[in-house]
């Protein structure tokens, strides 16, 4: 049975196996090319950094580009072309009769389609972060936050795949047609993801909480401008530590009260008037005037409020990877038990 699973599903194997090998050879040369320049400019610059590390960022944009989508389409497409017709297929043209007819149970028969299935999504799925990570690996350290990666590193896509390819096994075998059980895996996956990604990763752990100083030569960049209205707001950038997730910040008051917005427009309003006088959103370029209303009102605001500061730290990320991957293992568990009870005891 497991030869005839084989057999089945070969071409499909080594279609995907044989494009995951391009993306490689690719990965690989420009990979070794980018860390070459990392190691030799980016590494240890000392002068100059921010246009050393600009130059380097921009290089093999197109790998760059092609990558960043791959990562976040390839779970998806194999639940969509490898988990949705592994069962569907069967149904919708009554193949499943003729092998539940010879000496294989359904039991047998189901369980070795999917692991089969289940194996082949597993393994392209990890090599192919494998690559991906790797590739990035000198890029991620100079050029974004671990936590905004999180999706398409390590191990969350793996896990993100073998959950698309459950999903798309349940539903070939509740729908039983190939297009429509394909339309559903994708819609269950990009409401799976959406959902983890708004409600359940901000709230897998308890966050940090800091309150910072306003103050110029302080963590957090603090900015003010002027509406077309005549109106002034104020918005406030940093706080947390390096490579932390920041999920939250509001301006407290000096003993740690939360600042209202409409206390914040009225203090703004009273002690920063002179920026709509002025008929500018900021300081001026080049040295501020003595009399720029701007510096004076931003000095104003450091010195009545801070900054409260809710965060994950960096040293959290591989816990989060562990829990969103652990997360989505379950589920795919979960469509597989669905597939398994419909399959040995209803289907017909």
């Amino acid at each position: 049975m497991i030869r005839f699973a084989w057999l089945q599903s070969r071409t499909q194997l080594a279609t995907a196996y044989a494009l995951l090998a391009a993306v490689t050879v690719a990965a690989l040369i420009t990979g070794v090319q980018l860390a070459h320049v990392y190691e030799t400019s980016v590494a240890h610059c000392q002068i100059g950094c921010s246009q050393v590390t600009a130059n380097y960022l921009s290089r093999a944009s197109f790998m760059d580009k092609t990558l960043d989508i791959l990562a976040r389409v390839v779970p998806a497409l194999l639940g969509l072309f490898w988990g949705a017709p592994l069962l569907a297929r069967e149904f919708e043209s009554g193949t499943y009769r003729l092998a539940w007819t010879q000496s294989i149970s359904r039991r047998r028969w189901l369980l070795t389609r999917i692991g089969v299935g289940a194996l082949a999504t597993l393994t392209l799925a990890a090599l192919f972060s494998l690559v991906v990570t790797w590739w990035y690996a000198d890029r991620d350290r100079v050029g974004a936050n671990t936590f905004d990666l999180l999706d398409r590193r390590d191990l969350a896509p793996v896990a993100y795949a073998v959950f698309a390819f459950a999903v798309g096994v349940m539903s070939g075998a509740l729908i039983r047609r190939t297009v429509p059980a394909m339309a559903a895996t994708l819609g269950l996956f990009v409401f799976a993801r959406i959902a983890v990604n708004l409600w359940v990763r901000p709230h897998l752990l308890p966050a940090r909480h800091a309150i910072v100083s306003l103050a110029r030569s302080g963590p957090v960049q603090l900015g003010i401008g002027v509406n077309n209205g005549g109106s002034i707001h104020l918005f406030a950038k940093g706080g947390a530590p390096p490579n932390a997730w920041t999920q939250a910040s509001d301006f407290v008051t000096l003993s740690g009260q939360r600042v209202s917005s409409s206390q914040l427009s009225a203090f703004l309003q009273q002690h920063c008037s002179g920026l709509i006088a002025a008929g500018r959103a900021g300081a001026p370029d080049g040295k501020a005037a003595a009399d720029d209303p701007a510096p004076r009102c931003l000095d104003e605001v450091a010195q009545t409020f801070k900054l409260a500061v809710s965060y994950q730290p960096a040293s959290r990320y591989w816990i989060f990877q562990w829990l969103e991957a652990g997360i989505f293992l379950m589920l795919g568990a979960a469509a597989i038990g669905v597939t398994y009870r419909w399959v040995t005891r209803r289907a017909h």
